[in-house]
């Protein structure tokens, strides 16, 4: 290339994202030097057991068996490799150029101490002096990338290697167009047994009826929530209810549901003293009935501070989740005096008052911050301790949705301690970044 007059070859290329850091610097070789430290150690059981465990988040595969397997896609090293997520934001500021740099200049430190005994002498990891330049002249590395079609090259290398290796396009073609019948065989099969055994779609299908008139609902035009007997005080809520379990009143709810769970002792009483303190005009009296709707699902749209665009979070409060077991995912929520509020969701209420008033509550468990730390911390390193006591929130406090892991093993004397995930998202990130030490905007 640089035969051609006026061409600079570097100019024309990028830091990939995908290739040279998720399937290059993690996959070939940070992610083998922590097997090889893991099974040193003798802790592989330990390790596999505890990312099954690992609490289940939208858009981040859960992964089993990690130590067993060899991950050929860039999307799985990707969830497990979350410490580049500085670099991969969609929008890079002067401040958050900086902050990359600064990491950068650390790490390079870190690799030259040569702790245990690895050379970080390969042309890709060479390729981390350039990403600072590459961003400040060709934009953020998301410009760049080549995740995009990803998932059909393996199909596509799949097919490949069932061919004889010559003239292979009709051969991939043919392949691919009976993987595509049986696929669609298949599932015609899964809806006629579906269909004998009177079962729907269940939650996938909810998930997209909801997703479809939030969508609808933000361009304007007017939505139905599917199985909602009461129905929503605002269609300007940032916030949807899903996955409707039960509709009566509050006394009643509490008859059912105390004895099998302590979420619901004294309920009514509870839930009358929460709405007296939160809405002393209504004057609620004893006698009075308060009509009340529960759901298990929560949609809630939040401003990213990585784009500032609309995102959205899928939060779960179910006792048998795909008959997997329980399900309460966390949330952080608006408080005076904790930039980062954490709470485990336990139970969705929609409240229709004698006056008509229509109040939308989560059950949650406070989550507090802990001073307990472990041995090797890092930087940024929170950890809430999670309170048995089931409270009162109201929804629209909500923020967005929060992943908190347990500590494992469990620390004694603390048996309820989570650390809060700071990488799920670019979001999330900056949230936890600069509730810290704020860095960067």
């Amino acid at each position: 290339m640089w035969g051609f007059r006026l061409s600079d070859p570097y100019l024309s290329t990028i830091y990939d994202l995908l290739h040279f850091s998720e399937s290059g610097e993690w996959a070939h070789h940070l992610w083998v030097l922590t097997m090889e430290l893991i099974n040193e150690y003798k802790i592989d059981v330990a390790v596999t057991e505890i990312m099954a465990k690992f609490p289940r988040w939208r858009g981040l595969k859960h992964i089993n068996d990690p130590l067993t397997k060899d991950f050929a896609d860039g999307q799985t090293h990707f969830d497990i490799f979350k410490i580049r997520m500085l670099a991969g934001l969609r929008v890079m500021t002067e401040s958050r150029i900086e902050f990359l740099e600064t990491l950068l200049k650390r790490y390079e430190g870190l690799c030259k101490a040569n702790t245990y005994d690895k050379t970080f002498a390969w042309p890709k990891h060479h390729f981390l002096t350039h990403m600072i330049q590459d961003i400040r002249r060709k934009g953020v590395l998301r410009n760049g990338t080549t995740r995009t079609g990803e998932g059909m090259h393996q199909e596509v290398a799949q097919h490949y290697m069932h061919t004889n290796f010559r003239d292979v396009e009709p051969q991939i073609a043919h392949r691919d167009e009976e993987q595509e019948a049986i696929a669609r065989t298949r599932m015609a099969v899964d809806d006629f047994f579906r269909g004998a055994h009177n079962e729907g779609a269940g939650d996938e299908q909810e998930d997209a009826d909801l997703r479809k008139d939030l969508s609808q609902f933000r361009d304007g035009s007017t939505r139905k929530i599917p199985h909602s007997t009461i129905p929503a005080a605002n269609t300007s809520d940032s916030w949807v209810l899903g996955s409707a379990l039960h509709h009566g009143d509050s006394r009643s709810y509490e008859e059912v549901h105390a004895a099998g769970d302590a979420t619901f002792h004294n309920f009514d009483p509870r839930l009358r003293g929460f709405l007296g303190r939160v809405f002393p005009n209504e004057f609620l009296r004893y006698e009075d009935t308060i009509k009340i709707e529960v759901f298990r699902c929560l949609y809630i749209a939040y401003q990213s501070k990585d784009d500032w665009h609309e995102g959205e979070d899928i939060l779960r409060c179910h006792s048998n989740w795909y008959n997997r077991g329980p399900r309460y995912d966390c949330l952080i929520f608006d408080a005076a005096d904790d930039p980062l509020a954490c709470a485990r969701l336990r139970s969705l209420v929609r409240c229709q008052l004698p006056s008509g008033r229509i109040v939308d509550l989560a059950m949650v468990q406070l989550m507090k911050q802990s001073k307990w730390r472990p041995r090797n911390t890092w930087d940024g390193c929170l950890v809430f301790d999670e309170h048995r006591d089931v409270e009162f929130l109201l929804v629209e406090h909500v923020i967005r949705g929060a992943l908190l892991a347990p500590v494992r093993p469990t620390p004694t004397g603390h048996p309820h301690l989570h650390y809060l995930v700071d990488v799920v998202d670019g979001d999330m990130f900056l949230r936890c970044l600069n509730s810290v030490a704020h860095v960067c905007n």
